[in-house]
């Protein structure tokens, strides 16, 4: 039981360094590549030519912005702030960064979880079915569907959506965002087409990958004792072959979620919805230094929570896997491959 423990407690201690260096690193990459994309640096955006660095003005830029700091120093600087809760101040319009950002979390949030159960809850039935009748004039049709929604850009199916469901049939609107604490209704009917787009936008990938992989692990031995017992196929294929054939889709979702969190900028655009997604760009445009970073903290720690639950799940599926990989040295690695070779000589 002691053993148990300190293993969890170094699995643990593992992720927490792991999570603290990927948001760490992720700010520090932001602070370099604005000080490497602009001549002179994130003080030429907020000095320009011309401005003179001895006005009271100026003085007070440099002071707020730190404008006279390497990269080094705003870097520590700044994760010094925001462990206090100071993510620091937009550039543009002087609103600190956690007033433009939580109302905004929200929306983006709910955006990307009703986008990714979507996927899920009609990317595997459909999956299936191509699995089951991969020999029949009906399974080509889903596969060809699959494939269609997997290679139509984002820009289009959303502005095919808008045409048919807002504009011919005139069922949804086909602009702008109601948030749930003003209208439960209102909210949905704006979230139905955003939503319907991320998803035909993922449908393709995880429906094509449940395919193949039960089409493999149909061809089991165990789904064929499982068959020949009388069980039906509805049954073999939920309690027998979904679960090892969800594991490749675990990885596949958590790559989902990671093009969910920047992929929303698009149809964000498209359809007037003020979440992240319209502010990740304004940022990456006005090169606005602390609300990039501030964004890239937010995006940084949701993938790396949401990537741990995938991993968490994976293991609670296949009590096998484990994260724990065995080093071996040089010399020892060496020694097997000689063993190997004498063994087959």
């Amino acid at each position: 039981m002691v053993e148990s423990a300190t293993k969890a407690f170094a699995g643990l201690t593992r992720f927490a360094v792991r999570s603290v260096a990927t948001v760490l690193g992720s700010a520090f990459l932001v602070i370099v590549a604005i000080e490497i994309s602009i001549t002179g640096g994130f003080r030429a955006v907020m000095l320009p030519s011309g401005a003179n660095p001895n006005s009271a003005r100026d003085q007070s830029l440099i002071e707020t912005f730190h404008l006279d700091d390497n990269v080094f120093e705003r870097w520590a600087r700044w994760i010094g702030d925001a462990v206090q809760g100071d993510f620091g101040v937009s550039a543009r319009n002087g609103m600190t960064v956690s007033e433009l950002m939580v109302p905004r979390i929200p929306i983006s949030i709910e955006l990307m979880l009703v986008a990714v159960a979507g996927t899920v809850l009609i990317g595997i039935p459909l999956g299936l079915l191509a699995a089951v009748w991969s020999g029949r004039p009906t399974g080509g049709l889903v596969s060809a569907f699959l494939g269609i929604a997997q290679t139509v850009p984002v820009f289009i199916s959303s502005l095919f959506l808008i045409w048919l469901f807002a504009l011919e049939l005139q069922w949804l609107p086909a602009a702008g965002w109601t948030r749930p604490s003003n209208s439960v209704t209102g909210n949905l009917e704006t979230l139905v087409l955003p939503a319907s787009t991320l998803i035909l936008a993922e449908l393709g990938a995880v429906g094509r990958l449940i395919r193949a992989d039960t089409l493999i692990v149909l061809q089991n031995d165990y789904i064929t004792a499982a068959l020949s017992k009388g069980i039906g196929v509805r049954a073999v294929l939920f309690r027998h072959a979904l679960r090892p054939a969800s594991l490749g889709l675990l990885n596949v979702l958590a790559i989902t979620i990671g093009t969910l969190l920047s992929g929303t900028i698009v149809v964000e655009l498209v359809f007037g919805i003020g979440g992240l997604g319209q502010l990740v760009l304004r940022a990456t445009t006005d090169r606005d230094l602390y609300l990039l970073l501030g964004l890239t903290t937010y995006m940084a720690i949701v993938y790396v929570t949401l990537n741990s639950i995938v991993d968490a799940t994976m293991r609670l599926l296949d009590p096998r896997i484990t994260l724990k990989r065995r080093r071996t040295r040089p010399f020892e690695r060496a020694r097997v491959n000689q063993d190997a070779t004498i063994g087959e000589t």
